[in-house]
């Protein structure tokens, strides 16, 4: 493939990534969208809550409009007024002037609001509200909350079909136990009339970090990146997705079910943590952002369902092509059929396809970048100092950068998706033997609540990092890498929680406090509910019966489901049933005492 590049660009980027760009403003974009007809970009710099007009040239147009957090998508509507939900605890929707960017209204909306689309059915706004786990309905005349209907865990993305009728909804991890089997994310489908989920699709076992959703044009198929475990495997190797597999899902629309899912990696290398998936406006091309690996990926639409045609019909694909099943579980299913193109940063995450051009921008090193239509020519320029200019974001890179492991399989962010959260499932680590799978821990306060690992088995995170980096990625370079993502890590802060009432105890937390701090705060105690011990519990079992258990932080509790080493809680009154109180409790005072830690 030959690709045109601009030396000067390249030049530039270096010198960019050494010295701040002289002092530029950060620039970070995480999302490119349509202007309307003007034929100029949007795009948000998440570092500066910041949504930009560039023309598409790259050049800056000196329109933006600051934002109270920052953006996670917006919308425009037929009165040319351009709508953003905006992060955070207190997220907000934000009404824009669709020339200047001017800021019309802003409303309070709920928990991490986390997508919006236009309905022209039902002539409203609706939103997907991650932490309160709910679909929301907006009005455009009041902005009140006309309707709240409860979907699955975390929901990040959503688009509509069926002449918008239905709304498909992806939810990005898994909500069960991680004992059950299959352990998967769900997508849901809602009716926008009866304002209802009426059916859920599972998506193979080990798929977790489901990230972004996207139709064709007739609203036959919808397409899904994510993530897909082998977490029933021990953590010996990475060769051929080992431990790791990075997939698109292909949910039929008419039959409303999962029709298959394919590997994006090849057999030599992955194509880790898909961020971001668009059909093209032909419906020729899918076009995928694989934001570990720093590149952009097509599938030739037509070709992959040909493919899992045959497949269905019995037919011998490739060589190792099983039938009747719903996984092309073979990095060769798509040979011929996709190509990749390096974006020549790190980090692509934004992706908008027109008839002409494929745009993205590398979030960690700033870029904006197009390629033609074909993927064989590329532009590119630099519009600000790079996040990872400091040592807080080349540790944020570092830890979504899977170009550093062997093979380019997976990164830190493959097991600890969502700011160095947690995938809802057990690995079997090395750290502690074999046949012993414990769930995957939170990072956040890692380094402050030694010692790490479940067992307590690591003496500090920083040991920690290099022991991931060493035994997980199988990476050598430790020495630049590891310092950078302990600082990253340490940045990190718990979110508040959605139990809260603007921002205090509930009726119900507080007489859970009473409880806790009489049967549980000797060990989850001071700032972080923890005393940093190791102790004998007598709910271990099998080849971890009697083994010590460290005390964890309880800080963000409430995101980190399921609990216990094993994982087999996924309700926090489950787990207090396993791990509770020595006295008795009332069912009300358990509940009681759920709501307490769960507002920690």
């Amino acid at each position: 493939m030959i690709m045109k590049i601009n030396w000067t660009y390249i030049a530039c980027l270096s010198l960019a990534f050494l010295a701040g760009c002289n002092g530029q403003e950060v620039f970070a974009p995480d999302h490119i969208w349509s202007n309307g007809e003007s034929g100029n970009l949007l795009v948000t710099n998440r570092d500066k809550k910041e949504v930009c007009l560039i023309d598409a040239n790259f050049n800056k147009t000196g329109i933006k409009a600051a934002l109270p957090s920052p953006a996670n998508d917006l919308v425009q509507t037929p009165d040319r007024h351009i709508w953003v939900v905006c992060d955070g605890a207190g997220g907000s929707l934000c009404e824009l002037d669709g020339k200047d960017l001017s800021v019309l209204s802003e409303t309070k909306l709920g928990h991490t609001p986390s997508a919006v689309l236009f309905n022209p059915q039902t002539g409203s706004l609706w939103t997907t509200q991650r932490f309160n786990n709910e679909l929301w309905e907006v009005s455009l005349e009041t902005k009140e909350v006309t309707n709240r209907i409860t979907v699955g865990r975390e929901p990040v993305d959503m688009v509509a079909f069926a002449n918008d009728s239905l709304l498909l909804v992806a939810n990005n991890l898994p909500e069960m136990s991680s004992l059950a089997y299959p352990i998967a994310c769900q997508l849901d489908i809602v009716d926008v009339n009866s304002k209802k989920v009426v059916k859920r699709l599972q998506l193979p076992n080990g798929s977790t970090d489901v990230k972004a959703l996207a139709t064709d044009s007739k609203g036959d198929y919808a397409y899904a990146v994510h993530l897909l475990a082998r977490y029933q495997l021990p953590t010996n190797q990475v060769d051929r997705g080992w431990m790791s597999t990075n997939v698109l899902s292909v949910i039929n629309l008419h039959s409303q079910e999962v029709e298959n899912t394919v590997l994006l990696d090849t057999p030599q290398k992955g194509a880790s943590n898909p961020w971001n998936v668009v059909v093209s406006p032909d419906d020729s091309k899918i076009w995928i952002s694989l934001s570990g690996t720093h590149e952009l990926a097509s599938v030739d639409r037509i070709s992959l369902h040909d493919r899992l045609a045959r497949v269905k019909a019995g037919e011998k694909v490739t060589p190792s092509t099983k039938d009747a099943t719903h996984v092309q579980d073979d990095a060769g299913f798509l040979y011929g059929i996709r190509n990749f193109y390096k974006t020549k940063g790190k980090g692509p995450r934004a992706l908008y396809v027109t008839p002409e051009k494929v745009y993205t921008a590398n979030y960690y090193t700033g870029e904006m970048v197009a390629f033609n239509g074909n993927g064989k020519e590329m532009t590119a320029a630099v519009l600000g100092s790079p996040l990872a200019s400091t040592q807080k974001g080349k540790g944020d890179m570092y830890f979504h950068d899977a170009s550093i492991g062997f093979q380019e399989w997976q990164s830190c962010a493959s097991c600890h998706p969502n700011d160095a959260r947690m995938d809802g499932l057990n690995w079997d680590l090395m750290n502690d033997g074999m046949g012993n799978p414990k769930n995957t821990k939170t990072l956040v306060l890692s380094h402050q609540t030694p010692p790490c690992m479940i067992s307590g088995i690591r003496k500090d995170a920083e040991t920690a990092v290099i022991s991931g980096i060493k035994y997980i990625l199988f990476a050598a370079n430790t020495e630049e890498i590891a310092p950078a993502i302990d600082t990253y890590l340490k940045s990190l802060s718990p979110v508040p929680s959605p139990y809260l009432v603007n921002g205090n105890l509930s009726e119900a937390a507080q007489r859970g406090k009473e409880h806790f701090e009489k049967d549980c705060a000797s060990c989850h105690a001071g700032t972080y509910y923890t005393d940093m011990k190791q102790y004998k519990v007598s709910w271990t079992n099998g080849a971890d019966k009697n083994t010590k258990m460290d005390v964890p932080a309880l800080n963000e509790v409430w995101r980190t489901a399921p609990y216990l080493y094993d994982g087999r809680s996924y309700t926090m009154q489950e787990m207090l049933k396993v791990h509770g109180p020595v006295e008795a409790l009332t069912e009300n005072e358990l509940n009681d005492l759920a709501e307490y830690v769960l507002s920690l």
